[in-house]
């Protein structure tokens, strides 16, 4: 390779790669870095990481002319960029169009009168691909197309051990079972939020409920722990599906869940604490049949001096004195 790279080639290399490995661990940070060293050491005016995904190819990082076109998704069939996954090949358009291979709708969309289209093969498989565009036909010299091709495989190796990496902190931050978030990861979202108040003048900015399930240990004792999974999951899911995308719902142990609620009007937190207790309350499918669970809620008030644990434990003290005040009735 040193013999047939020019020495600035070679530079822009180690830069990109110096650039990729100074970026923060996860996939979204790698890709963000790629296209915009892409767009610097090519001169393209804009550039795009599309992922592979059920038939289709996702715009997923952008930079330069092709901000804003995340989430812009096309066929595999009939476009460059699914040619280039299937064939794990370099593909270049000097002219999109005149060039039979190409969406040219799509090409026009986006403005990209040509470019150059690089798979991104980790192991055995092409995960994506690295397109550059330019607006001008002809754009691309041997140059760039030999430093995109050295590139490509340092840059499929750093998306797949970043992907990797996110993948082990989201194993890390979730509840297996139920799918929400855990104990640590609620408290360090609650954290967040406080120190968001604490920049406000200590005003309240959120609400946390504790909530335990009544009735619950008699359905493992009756049916097994499988079903009692089956609740848990339930639960889960109609906390996930109640509270809304603002909000953070966790389980924090056995049958005991926390949420944490944005303050807003729309709705209030304390009407949608009421909803959700409600929806918590319904019967549930199961494999034995429909159950009923009931749920003490207990709710803090979250302001900018207060610590997580802290507010955690207020929640959950008001929800032992809401179970004893129902118990004595």
């Amino acid at each position: 390779m040193g013999a047939e790279l020019s020495i600035a080639t070679l530079q822009t290399i180690i830069q990109v790669q110096q650039a990729i490995n100074d970026a923060s661990d996860t996939a979204d940070a790698v890709m963000k870095i790629v296209v915009e060293q892409a767009c610097e050491a090519t001169g393209a005016p804009g550039a795009v990481i599309e992922l592979a995904e059920f038939g289709e190819m996702v715009y997923t990082a952008t930079a330069g002319s092709l901000v804003g076109t995340e989430g812009l998704r096309l066929a595999m069939s009939g476009s460059m960029s699914g040619e280039c996954v299937r064939t794990g090949t370099l593909l270049i358009s000097e002219d999109t169009e005149t060039d039979p291979r190409v969406d040219r709708e799509a090409c026009r969309r986006v403005n990209a009168r040509s470019m150059v289209v690089v798979p991104l093969v980790e192991g055995n498989r092409t995960q994506g691909v690295l397109k550059v565009t330019s607006d001008q036909p002809h754009a691309f010299t041997d140059d760039n197309v030999q430093l995109l091709e050295q590139l490509a495989q340092f840059i499929a190796k750093a998306l797949a051990r970043a992907s990797v990496m996110d993948e082990k902190a989201h194993a890390a931050s979730v509840d297996a079972l139920t799918g929400l978030a855990n104990r640590a990861a609620f408290l360090s979202g609650l954290e967040s939020m406080i120190s968001g108040a604490a920049g406000n003048g200590g005003q309240p900015v959120a609400v946390v409920l504790y909530i335990d399930l009544d009735g619950f240990k008699p359905i493992n004792d009756v049916y097994g722990h499988a079903v009692g999974d089956e609740v848990l999951q339930a639960i889960g899911h109609r906390i996930a599906h109640t509270c809304r995308s603002d909000d953070l719902g966790a389980r924090i142990g056995g049958d005991e869940f926390a949420v944490l609620l944005a303050a807003s009007t729309q709705p209030d937190p304390f009407s949608l604490r009421d909803r959700l207790v409600s929806a918590l309350q319904q019967d549930m499918a199961t494999s034995v049949g429909p159950l009923t669970v009931g749920a003490s809620c207990g709710t803090a008030v979250v302001g900018g001096a207060d610590l997580a644990e802290a507010v955690l434990a207020r929640a959950d003290a008001a929800m032992y004195a809401e179970k004893r005040t129902r118990s004595a009735r």
